[in-house]
């Protein structure tokens, strides 16, 4: 019994494609989602990259947005998905649309330590609610607990609640940010255009005006030493990110560890790990010495969504194979 299945992670930016064969998944092909006017004609082009040209048994999408009704429109992108037109397109029996985060969260339980990076204990409590938080694009939240019936996901868009300062800077900051836009949430603040902001908002703190920059070059500005406005901006998305990682863990009791995820805090981990990141995460008042013992990790897993995915098609999903020789 042989089962071939399409699985993709599809955020506002980039769009990640594997082919599983049985439990093996194999390479990962990225393209750009404004590089295409579809996710249908993106699935073309890397279905015609297949080198065995072969049928598909079903396909498990994961996408950046909130899936109703078999249906999805990217939250910081141009795409809707639809499952039934997909499979229609693409001429396979069955497709199902998850949450982005759904599908990292369902993969937690079974990622190994070696491919996340700890920052502070490692004091987990098994079986726990664990939390995925993933600055990139946007900002993604979601809880993965264990009940009676097995782990179920607890999908979230706490990403777009309201920002607190934890300091009179960050205050400050956030007092700039309002000028530009009524609502400040964490995604705001936390995400690739955050980063920006943020810099862009120490500048005018400080009686400068800077140009619109990608975020990469706020943080290769930051690391090269040469802006000290970069530099800050990178200091406090460390510690803004620590300090809404340790509300989430207070709303869900996370003592099965909080989780950062998306394209961001790996690209600078040896810094993040020195940063208030953790300093921010523990301060809570009187709940400090609880969080003192709740573990952080950034994922460094090239591609968790799909690596979750699998773990959704083997543990919540009676998925139909089909006969073959192996």
């Amino acid at each position: 019994m042989t089962r071939r299945l399409l699985l993709a992670d599809i955020g506002g930016t980039y769009a990640s494609f594997s082919i599983a064969t049985d439990d093996v998944i194999g390479p990962t092909v990225t393209v750009e989602v404004a590089a295409y006017r579809s996710p249908v004609e993106a699935m073309h082009d890397v279905l015609s990259r297949d080198p065995q040209k072969g049928k598909l048994d079903g396909a498990m999408l994961s996408a950046a947005g909130t899936v109703q009704g078999g249906q999805v429109t990217l939250m910081n992108g141009a795409w809707t998905l639809d499952e039934e037109e997909v499979a229609r397109a693409c001429n396979v029996p069955w497709v199902r649309l998850v949450n982005d985060l759904e599908a990292v969260a369902s993969g937690l339980a079974h990622l190994p330590h070696a491919q996340t990076r700890a920052i502070g204990p490692e004091t987990d409590l098994p079986g726990a609610p664990q939390i995925i938080l993933s600055p990139g694009t946007g900002l993604g939240m979601a809880c993965l607990v264990s009940g009676p019936s097995g782990l179920t996901v607890v999908t979230s868009q706490g990403g777009h609640a309201s920002l607190a300062g934890i300091d009179a800077e960050t205050d400050q900051i956030i007092a700039v940010l309002r000028r530009y836009n009524e609502h400040v949430s964490a995604e705001h603040v936390l995400s690739g255009d955050g980063l920006v902001r943020l810099y862009q908002a120490v500048a005018l703190l400080d009686g400068t005006s800077v140009p619109q920059i990608l975020p990469s070059d706020v943080t290769a500005l930051a690391f090269a030493g040469s802006n000290k406005w970069a530099r800050t901006a990178v200091e406090t998305f460390c510690a803004l990110l620590g300090a809404v990682a340790g509300d989430v863990a207070l709303t869900f009791e996370a003592q099965g560890g909080v989780f950062i995820g998306g394209g961001i805090a790996p690209r600078f981990i040896e810094h993040l790990s020195r940063s208030r990141f953790r300093q921010s995460f523990e301060a809570k008042g009187r709940m400090s010495s609880y969080l003192a013992r709740v573990p952080t990790r950034v994922i460094m897993h090239p591609n968790p969504a799909v690596f979750g995915l699998m773990n959704m098609v083997n543990e919540r999903f009676s998925l139909p194979r089909r006969s073959g020789k192996r």
